[in-house]
């Protein structure tokens, strides 16, 4: 049932007669019928926690959530409730929607993304941005429309000697396609990374090459091509192991490049290498089930699985084609995504550091490490959950908004304070505010010309003068009085509400405020008239929350805002309006 609320305050002022010790000014009526585009199904009956409780009888119509919730299906259901206890407010039961699903086509038949909880990765706001990751394989179709916008770089084709990484196999972009497709692009499939630099070494043309080319792609993966991570989904055949490999491989991760690996496809004990040489990390293969694939390889070599069964990713027979893929070789760029992802939120992080969290976070089959599984099925969420929250700031680690910091950081929307420290407690300025936000919306796909400002107190040429100019003439922020900007003043809670409604105009999104949102805050009369639209619209759209006090639930509109507040507010933002982000390098003015 999707509905409207129609007269439903004529209806509530009717009632409101009839109810014992309830008055107008204690009942506050949330209507909808000026926004737009609005689902829901049914009402939420809030009501007061300090009456003695009473006997509401509940039909089909009516559930209690909890003490003080109820949910109905029409205005008539709620009568009981209105009877027996004093309303505080009605709203509609908004449908909601999860974060971070991808739209892309693909993704809703992508099981093994589902499986490995990959959506904690993007929640996280981690899209491997600035890890490098090199590909020895067949090449790349890089014209493959589930690429346009991936960042792929040139490679090298070790057979021709030149850079053209053509693959007429497919193998290569199979594997790229589980790294690095294009997300929420409303086509194909969702890639773990897809903002991690490829880098295409092709050293195959068909399913069979000599090892020295790819032995010379693993040094130039580490001595040229500055790889953080090297993927390898293939083997010696036959099962032999060279010692210049191996060498080759100890270059790498002597260099700290994460090796990875597919451990082989005959289902047998034998050993396939490099995925059994000690510095690489084996992956082997489950089904969608979590079982492991009867072709996978059962030996010590095996590290962790991964999906490998009927995995969607990119194909090459034309620009929009997909495929089914199986095999070790297309589990291992799980494990790889990985590393990447852990490379780009902690450039630092060792090959030890991540083999330990890849370990500890694995989900254990059969109680314990084992040759057919390792030390488990690879998990995103538990994965983030082993790695420290930033990689450079030594004080995020444990802070409550250590998640949404994480999100800022990793979008390229916050700096630290210094290499090593956020500050997350520091208060926020409205020269940060404003650069902030203008990097949010150069995410958003957009660009910001260098220019000044008109401001007196503003210094033209600064990291922030260019943010401030475009804001102030976009109608986003406006000047204290006497042509002054007041970089240095810290932003209040109402202002920081303010400004982002106004940009959200300014992008052309709807953002309208019902003053009822405020009724529920016992210093409601605190909030200045231009701060009350602003600060309700943030509210109803959950970017800004209450302050629980020992009076109750405050607002506290003229507390200042410290930088993990405005981080946490951003990612609430970024999420409540569906925004899709671009994660691009910091730009050198900001």
């Amino acid at each position: 049932m999707k509905k409207r609320v129609s007269f439903l305050l004529a209806i509530l002022l009717l009632f409101l007669a009839f109810l014992p010790g309830a008055s107008a000014t204690e009942i506050s009526v949330f209507s909808v019928e000026a926004t737009t585009g609005v689902n829901y199904d049914g009402y939420l009956v809030t009501v007061r926690d300090n009456l003695s409780p009473r006997i509401i009888p509940l039909d089909a119509g009516v559930a209690q959530i909890r003490d003080t919730l109820f949910v109905v299906d029409t205005v008539e259901d709620a009568e009981a409730i209105w009877a027996a206890h004093e309303v505080l407010f009605i709203e509609p039961n908004y449908e909601i929607e999860l974060f971070s699903t991808p739209n892309d086509t693909l993704f809703p038949r992508q099981w093994d993304m589902h499986m490995i909880n990959a959506t904690a990765l993007w929640d996280a706001g981690i899209t491997g941005r600035g890890a490098r990751v090199a590909i020895i394989d067949s090449g790349i179709r890089r014209d493959h429309d589930d690429f346009n916008q991936a960042f792929i770089e040139r490679g090298f084709n070790y057979i021709t000697n030149t850079a053209a990484v053509l693959d007429t196999d497919g193998h290569g972009t199979g594997v790229t396609g589980v790294i690095a497709a294009v997300r929420n692009n409303r086509f194909g499939m969702a890639g773990l990374v897809d903002q991690a630099t490829i880098i295409p070494l092709q050293v195959f043309e068909g399913r069979t090459t000599n090892l020295n080319l790819a032995i010379a792609a693993v040094y130039d993966a580490v001595d040229v091509f500055d790889a953080d991570v090297i993927n390898m989904s293939w083997g010696i055949i036959g099962g032999g192991a060279s010692q210049a490999l191996e060498i080759a491989i100890n270059h790498a991760t002597s260099r700290n490049v994460i090796v990875v690996a597919a451990v082989g496809n005959s289902g047998t004990t034998a050993y396939s290498f490099p995925a059994a040489f000690s510095n690489v990390i084996g992956v082997g293969a489950v089904d969608y089930t979590g079982t492991v694939a009867g072709f996978s390889q059962r030996n010590t070599s095996v590290f962790v699985t991964a999906p490998g069964v009927d995995v969607i990713t990119v194909g090459i027979r034309d620009r929009y084609t997909f495929m089914y893929d199986t095999g070790t070789s297309i589990a291992a760029p799980f494990v790889t995504a990985m590393a990447a992802a852990a490379r780009s939120m902690n450039p630092d992080i060792t090959v030890a550091q991540f083999r330990t969290a890849l370990q500890n976070s694995a989900v254990t089959i059969g109680g314990g490490y084992n040759t057919s599984y390792g030390h488990g099925i690879i998990d995103m969420e538990r994965f983030l959950a082993q790695l420290p929250c930033t990689g450079e700031f030594t004080d995020v680690p444990g802070h409550w908004a250590q998640d949404s910091i994480r999100f800022v950081v990793n979008y390229g929307l916050f700096e630290g304070i210094t290499p090593s420290t956020f500050a997350p407690n520091a208060p926020m300025n409205r020269a940060m505010f404003v650069t902030v936000l203008g990097r949010l919306y150069t995410r958003m796909g957009n660009s910001i010309p260098s220019r000044n400002d008109n401001f007196i107190d503003t210094v033209n040429g600064s990291w922030y003068s260019r943010y401030v100019a475009w804001a102030a003439e976009n109608g986003i922020v406006s000047g204290v009085g006497g042509n002054r900007f007041a970089p240095n003043q810290t932003v209040s809670r109402q202002e920081a509400a303010t400004i982002l409604q106004n940009f959200t105009r300014h992008t052309g999104r709807a953002a309208v405020g019902n003053p009822v949102r405020l009724n529920p805050f016992i210093d409601r009369a605190t909030v200045a008239e231009w701060g009350r639209l602003p600060l309700a619209w943030a509210i109803e759209q959950g970017i800004i929350a209450g302050v629980s006090t020992s009076n109750g639930l405050a607002l506290q509109p003229n507390g200042p805002s410290t930088r993990a507040q405005i981080a946490v507010i951003l990612q609430r933002y970024v999420q409540s309006q569906n925004i899709t982000l671009r994660s691009l390098e910091l730009d050198p003015a900001a």
